[in-house]
């Protein structure tokens, strides 16, 4: 049995939701585009007392510590390049050193200057310019809609997102990764670029600078696709979930006051009864 089509239609719900039929160990990260120095001065939330990376105020927004960063407070120019928040006029570093690849050829990163081009040119910058982001708990954006959403969790987490995705989308196509500007590049100007989710192992850099746990990767979702993968999950719990994983759900439910909004049947899922040789499932028969 299907559960109801679901009536999900806040920041807040979408994270409730998430947190009822995932185990999340982190808060689902919200981001907003502050396109204007009006943008950013009326945003209510605050800047943080210094500097800080942008991934880095993402792990702070899993843990529930909103903040704002404009070109003052983000201490890692490749984050503000990537998102638009670095104009190419007060750059420290030629465009054309980017854009061609020259410069992580030159650092070492790969292994010769073709694979290095052609890394740089798929990469997938915000294409604006803005005066800063917002980067909050989900449950926190009320009165404002997030651009991107930022989840940080362990593979299986992730997969049941994927299957939400799937539910309604079909495959999610063209993920692209690299394992460098994760929580810039591969989850949030590539998934707001592209309108489209993509999922990220994480890179070195934001592994060293936000210590996020040896088996968390990360999936950026935009905002306005949110609905129909948290529909997705809720869709399929009956047929991906195990029954200790049902069990936590319903739990986790009760908790919630949610459990009559959901139809959970224990011993049901899809491979229930599908493994076997051929010769075995034609005895069924």
């Amino acid at each position: 049995m299907k559960s109801e089509a679901s009536n999900i239609t806040t920041s807040k719900d979408f994270s409730t939701w998430l947190q009822v039929m995932l185990s999340l160990t982190r808060m689902v990260v919200g981001v907003r585009f502050l396109y204007s120095q009006a943008d950013y001065n009326n945003c209510a939330t605050p800047e943080p007392k210094g500097a800080q990376q942008y991934c880095a105020a993402v792990k702070n927004a899993t843990l529930g510590e909103a903040c704002k960063l404009g070109l003052n407070r983000i201490s890692c120019l490749s984050g503000a390049r990537v998102l638009g928040i670095l104009p190419a006029s007060k750059d420290i570093i030629d465009q054309s050193d980017i854009i061609s690849g020259r410069r992580h050829f030159l650092m070492g990163l790969y292994a010769d200057y073709g694979v290095s081009r052609q890394i740089a040119k798929d990469m997938i910058y915000c294409q604006h310019q803005v005066c800063g982001i917002e980067i909050a708990p989900l449950q926190q954006f009320e009165s404002t809609t997030p651009d991107i959403v930022i989840v940080v969790a362990n593979s299986q987490n992730i997969m049941r997102l994927v299957q939400g995705y799937a539910y309604h989308f079909g495959q999610l196509k063209n993920i692209k990764m690299v394992g460098n500007q994760a929580i810039c590049q591969e989850c949030t100007s590539y998934p707001f670029e592209m309108n489209q989710p993509n999922i990220s192992m994480l890179c070195a850099g934001t592994r060293k600078v936000a210590k996020w746990q040896d088996d968390e990767i990360a999936m950026g979702i935009p905002f306005n696709q949110l609905d129909k993968i948290v529909d997705g999950v809720k869709q399929t719990i009956n047929l991906m979930d195990d029954n200790q994983t049902k069990k936590k759900i319903i739990e986790r439910a009760k908790n919630m006051g949610l459990q009559n909004e959901l139809h959970i049947e224990l011993s049901c899922n899809y491979y229930k009864g599908s493994f076997g040789t051929i010769s075995y499932h034609k005895n069924k028969q």
